[in-house]
C-alpha cells in the first residue's frame, strides 16, 4: 500500500466563529501545500472591524467572487469582498487546474435539455471560457504556472466511442480547434498504449488555481477592491436602502449584495441557495517524484488527461516529475481520506513500468453540483445577486459567472452575458438528494469498474 504523508495533521486556518451543525462545509486543512510552495503569497488583507459603506458586497473570496471584483473594477466600480477564511481557501485552491471549454454535459444532451437554440448559444460562450482565463492572466501578469497546449480527453471504454466521435465532430464543423487522434498519436502525448482513442481540445490549458485566485485578488484590490480576510457573514438582512452584511466584528451597508460562495454556501448565507446545489467532496492526490526516465516521457508535451469514464479521472504531470489524479472517495464527508488505491491501480494501469506510486500530497474540497449540472446566475431578490454550480468545471465557469455578475449587479444588461438570469426552482432538500446520488456514484463506480474489466 502506498504511502500518504498528507494525512499527517495540519493547522486549521483561523475561522473566527464556529456554527454548529454547518462544520462540514469547512475545510480542515489549509489550502494544498503543492499548490503554495509553486505560487506568490496572497496579497495583504485585513479581518473586517467596524461599520462601513460599500456599493457592492461580495460574499466569498474565490474564483467568482474575485472575478466579479476585476470585471466591476474594469467598470470602474468599486466594491468589497468579504471572505470567510483566507484568499481561494475553498475550492478554488482544491481545483484539479484544467480549464475546460465545455459544459459537463455533451452538446447533444444540452440540446434535448434546453432546446436548439438555447443549448447552442451556451455551448458556443462556454467554449470561449479559457479565453477569457488567460487572457486576464497575460494582460495583468498572473503568475500561476499557465500552460495553453489543450487537454487531452480519452476513450477508456468502448461504450464511450460514438459520445466522443460525436463531440469532437459537433466542435469541429464549428471551427474549433478539437482533433481526434487514434491510438497511435493518442500513445505518443500520453505516453501509455491503454487508450485506443481520444481527442485533443486545443482551447484548454492548465493552471496553478491557488496561483490564479491569488493573483485575481492583487488585481482586485489594485482596482480599488477591499477585501476582509477571516470575517465569516453572520447574517444576510434586507435594510430601507440596500442591505446589511453582519460578521462577528463588523457591519457593512451596502446597495447590492452578490452571494459567490458556491459549494460552501451554508444556511445562514442563504438557506434555499444552499438548498439549489448538492455538494460533494473531490479528491487529489500527488506522487513524490518518479524516476526521471519515466516521469520525462509522461504526458511529456505538458497536457492534462481525462477520459470517458463516469468518475474522477483527470491526471496531470509536473516539472519536477511529480504526477497527480484526481480521485474517488467518500461524496459527502469531510475530513475523510481519497481511496487511494484506486490511484495507484489507475497509474499502474495506464504505465504499467511504475512499479509503485508514493503518494506525498492529499487534499479534498467541495464541488458544487447543480440539479441539472448547469451553472446558475439568480437575482435572489432585489439588489441581493447569486452565481454557482460549476459541477466540476470552475476554473472557467466561475471567472465567466463572476463577469456576468458584474454585469447584472451594475445594470450593464446589454452587456454580452454567457449565463442568463434565471430564477430558483423548489428543489429536494439534501436529506432526500444525498441518497440518491449516493446510489448514482455506486451506479457509476460499478460501470467503470466493468469498463475495465473489457
Amino acid at each position: 500500500m502506498p504511502t500518504n504523508l498528507a494525512t499527517e495533521p495540519r493547522p486549521l486556518l483561523s475561522a473566527g466563529v464556529t456554527y454548529p451543525g454547518e462544520t462540514a462545509f469547512n475545510d480542515p486543512c489549509p489550502p494544498p501545500e503543492y499548490y503554495a510552495a509553486n505560487a506568490l503569497p496572497p496579497p495583504p488583507t485585513t479581518q473586517l472591524h467596524g461599520d462601513i459603506r460599500s456599493d457592492f458586497v461580495i460574499i466569498g473570496g474565490g474564483f467568482t467572487g474575485m472575478s466579479t471584483a476585476v470585471h466591476l473594477g474594469m467598470l470602474g466600480l468599486r466594491s468589497t469582498i468579504v471572505e470567510n477564511r483566507s484568499i481561494g481557501s475553498g475550492a478554488s485552491s482544491r481545483n484539479f487546474g484544467q480549464v475546460v471549454p465545455y459544459l459537463k454535459h455533451n452538446p447533444a444532451t444540452l440540446i434535448a435539455k434546453l432546446g436548439a437554440q438555447q443549448a447552442e448559444r451556451l455551448i458556443e460562450q462556454t467554449g470561449r471560457g479559457p479565453d477569457l482565463v488567460f487572457n486576464l492572466i497575460e494582460k495583468f501578469g498572473i503568475a500561476c504556472s499557465s500552460t495553453r497546449v489543450g487537454l487531452i480527453f480519452a476513450l477508456h471504454s468502448e461504450s464511450g466511442r460514438k459520445s466522443l466521435e460525436q463531440r469532437t465532430q459537433y466542435w469541429q464543423k464549428r471551427g474549433a480547434p478539437v482533433d481526434l487522434l487514434d491510438a497511435t498519436a493518442t500513445e505518443q502525448l500520453i505516453g501509455s498504449k491503454y487508450y485506443s482513442m481520444s481527442a485533443l481540445d486545443h482551447r484548454g490549458g492548465t493552471i496553478n488555481p491557488l496561483g490564479y485566485v491569488r493573483g485575481l485578488a492583487r488585481v482586485a484590490i489594485e482596482m480599488g477592491c477591499t477585501v476582509f480576510t477571516n470575517s465569516p457573514v453572520i447574517k444576510i438582512q434586507k435594510t430601507n436602502d440596500g442591505w446589511s452584511v453582519q460578521t462577528p466584528n463588523g457591519l457593512i451597508n451596502a446597495k447590492r449584495v452578490i452571494l459567490t460562495t458556491n459549494g460552501y454556501t451554508t444556511s445562514r448565507i442563504w438557506s434555499r441557495l444552499k438548498d439549489s446545489i448538492i455538494p460533494m467532496r473531490a479528491y487529489q492526490v500527488i506522487s513524490d517524484p518518479l524516476p526521471q526516465h519515466i516521469a520525462q516521457r509522461i504526458l511529456h508535451q505538458g497536457h492534462a488527461l481525462t477520459d470517458t469514464r463516469h468518475l474522477f479521472s483527470g491526471v496531470r504531470m509536473y516539472p519536477d516529475g511529480r504526477i497527480h489524479v484526481g480521485v474517488d472517495g467518500p461524496a459527502f464527508q469531510s475530513g475523510k481520506q481519497a481511496m487511494l488505491y484506486k490511484a495507484s491501480d489507475r497509474i499502474r494501469k495506464l504505465f504499467p513500468d511504475i512499479n509503485d506510486v508514493q503518494w506525498r500530497y492529499e487534499w479534498s474540497g467541495w464541488v458544487a453540483m447543480t440539479y441539472d449540472q448547469i451553472p446558475h446566475l439568480h437575482e435572489l431578490e432585489p439588489g441581493l445577486w447569486a452565481g454557482l454550480g460549476y459541477s466540476g468545471r470552475g476554473i472557467a465557469h466561475a471567472t465567466m459567472m463572476g463577469r456576468d455578475l458584474a454585469y447584472a449587479a451594475s445594470d450593464h444588461s446589454n452587456a454580452e452575458k454567457t449565463f442568463e438570469v434565471t430564477s430558483m426552482k423548489p428543489r429536494l432538500t439534501s436529506r432526500f438528494a444525498r441518497p440518491l446520488v449516493g446510489s448514482l456514484l455506486n451506479y457509476y463506480r460499478l460501470l467503470d469498474l466493468l469498463a475495465e474489466r473489457r
